[in-house]
């Protein structure tokens, strides 16, 4: 199969914009900022992602939607659209939300190597419950991360989990596996559960990451309910 150009990175470019909300102090979220946070080293990659924002914008130049589908809208809907492109639910999305002039505050991504239990307290600072991180950590099935065919969007993500294959001592490679913050997540009580079920049930994982995502890219728009 043919590799679809920049699906896996305009999904992360949504998590890495709407990644630095914090219902605490009540900013972040999905914004744009990430167009001046490109340079930190958790953004490493996602310049690409955001000239497909630029294009987007460009192509709407001159149509009804110019003025009304901001940057901020853009990232959210191009990420949607990947998920659609590559097999996934198709997801409906509000558009207004306001865009930042500015970055937004370091240092609240979760981080690689993450326990689940520093995933899960990350997540809920976000106002997310664990059953929606394990729906939106589905989102690797798309990209480099070896969990299936790299251009679907699937529930292979959940398979592979519960193989666990970077346990297998005779196969080197099976280590590059996902990241380590992946790893944890089948080894969680709390999470298991929801693995097992995405596992199951594809038609579950796509309802569940459908409302995951739509919260995700409200996070941070005064009066949207998130």
């Amino acid at each position: 199969m043919v590799i679809i150009p920049g699906t896996a990175v305009a999904l992360r470019l949504v998590f890495h914009d709407a990644g630095t909300y914090s219902a605490v102090y009540g900013d972040g979220g999905l914004n744009a900022s990430i167009q001046y946070e490109l340079d930190r080293p958790e953004n490493f990659g996602l310049k690409r992602g955001w000239r497909l924002v630029e294009q987007v914008r460009g192509d709407l130049r001159g149509t009804p939607a110019e003025g009304l589908v901001t940057d901020a809208d853009l990232v959210a809907l191009v990420g949607a659209f990947a998920v659609r492109l590559c097999g996934g639910p198709d997801i409906p999305l509000r558009v207004g939300r306001p865009v930042a002039t500015s970055p937004d505050p370091p240092g609240r991504m979760p981080g690689e190597n993450f326990s689940a239990e520093q995933l899960k307290a990350n997540f809920a600072e976000k106002g997310f419950s664990a059953q929606e991180m394990v729906a939106l950590s589905g989102a690797h099935t798309l990209g480099s991360k070896g969990f299936g065919d790299p251009t679907r969007f699937d529930n292979e993500y959940y398979l592979a989990l519960l193989r666990r294959p970077w346990n297998n001592p005779n196969d080197s490679m099976a280590s590059m596996i996902g990241l380590p913050s992946d790893h944890v997540l089948p080894d969680d009580p709390e999470c298991l559960p929801y693995i097992q079920r995405y596992a199951e049930d594809q038609d579950a994982f796509f309802a569940d990451f459908s409302k995951a995502y739509i919260k995700l890219t409200s996070l941070g728009v005064p009066g949207w309910a998130a």
